[in-house]
């Protein structure tokens, strides 16, 4: 059975996207919306074993996103419970 090759992508510059008024991001100082929610059960948390702390468990379960997103309907985001329960939360701003 043979690998299979990587795909080839191109990383020639499409001129006809770049702007050249562009002069760079701006970094805002303004604090982010923070809202909180109550809810039934707490969310399920990964928690490391003190023997779990290597660099290849801090890659596996330090990035781990609690809330998942709903591909279809944006405002639906959905995260498991301490139940194991898989719960959705409507967020509307």
């Amino acid at each position: 059975m043979e690998a299979a090759a990587a795909a080839h992508c191109s990383l020639r510059v499409q001129r006809l996207l770049l702007d050249p008024k562009f002069e760079g991001y701006k970094l805002s100082l303004e604090p982010l919306a923070c809202y909180q929610v109550p809810l039934e059960s707490p969310v399920a948390e990964v928690r490391l074993r003190d023997e779990q702390y290597t660099l290849e468990h801090m890659r596996a379960f330090g990035m781990y996103n609690y809330l998942q997103l709903d591909s279809w309907h944006q405002d639906n985001v959905y995260y498991v419970d301490q139940l194991g329960r898989v719960m959705n939360l409507s967020v509307t701003l």
